[in-house]
């Protein structure tokens, strides 16, 4: 998400408080140095609160030659946290740019702001030097294709899979994302049930998604909008991907996510929205 100053009304220790009052199991890691990154001092917060760690997110520019050390720097000091707390999923995402946020949600109809031959060949040589970090550690690592990345839509996502063998890259399917790129969650998490590694669950409002693509929203401005909606007001099955992953055994974390911005539609009350989103899985068996 856009780089903003966290709001000092949320602490990592009302945030914690709050995760686990609204009834969920666990956390991911959030922004490095958010949370404690001691491992005892985290491993502390969480036993308080009845929490696991279950995955920790990084997003670096791939196919950036010059974002390729500080961005394997940043992974290896998150897995090594990771592992300290016996925790085996990093998730990894491209980095949001200024191109891509511009064409978010349309950039299937576009070419220019896709990757070259020579773009793809430096992800590929990124991702795999992230695999090498997340082997030792012990780690598993699963993509995340993020809106407004190079890494968003169907396509992408084909392509990039394309490169990786599925015991090696997993998926880290997020359905408000698959949306917003032009896929249809239920349809890839059929593809790629061999690669999911972790769910985020997060809803679209499908007029929302129709007034960015028609007024060419860039990805900061659609969320502004509200263009992610409150579990079960949009237009995502979520019943139908419970089914796939029941029936597939799935046995990993599924998370609950709100993309929000400061000032934007759907920014208030977190806490709500957190408790809203828990009920609304319960009524689905979750």
């Amino acid at each position: 998400m856009e780089s903003v100053p966290l709001p000092p009304e949320y602490p990592y220790t009302r945030v914690l408080d709050e995760i686990a009052q609204a009834g969920y199991a666990g956390t991911e890691l959030g922004p490095f140095g958010f949370l404690p990154s001691d491992p005892s001092a985290l491993q502390k917060e969480l036993e308080r609160r009845k929490l696991t760690l279950c995955s920790a997110f990084i997003a670096f520019e791939l196919a950036n030659a010059e974002a390729l050390k500080p961005g394997l720097e940043q992974v290896e000091r998150t897995a090594k946290l990771l592992n300290d707390l016996a925790c085996h999923l990093l998730i990894l995402s491209d980095e949001i740019t200024a191109e891509r946020s511009a064409v978010a949600g349309r950039a299937s109809k576009t070419q220019q702001h896709s990757y070259t031959e020579k773009d793809w060949r430096q992800a590929k040589h990124a991702i795999t030097e992230v695999l090498n970090i997340c082997g030792k550690f012990g780690l598993r690592l699963a993509f995340h294709h993020h809106a407004g990345t190079h890494i968003e839509t169907p396509e992408e996502i084909e392509h990039l899979f394309s490169l990786f063998a599925p015991n090696d890259l997993g998926l880290c399917l997020d359905t408000g994302h698959c949306v917003f790129g032009g896929g249809d969650p239920v349809a890839v998490l059929a593809r790629y049930l061999d690669r999911l590694r972790c769910l985020h669950l997060k809803d679209i409002d499908k007029k929302r998604l129709e007034e960015a693509r028609d007024k060419r929203l860039d990805f900061y401005a659609a969320v502004r909008r509200g263009v992610f909606a409150p579990l079960g007001k949009g237009v995502v099955d979520f019943p139908g991907i419970l089914q796939a992953i029941g029936k597939n055994g799935f046995d990993g974390w599924v998370v609950v996510e709100q993309d929000v911005l400061a000032g934007g539609r759907n920014a208030t009350a977190p806490l709500d929205n957190a408790v809203a989103g828990r009920t609304f899985l319960k009524k689905l068996g979750v």
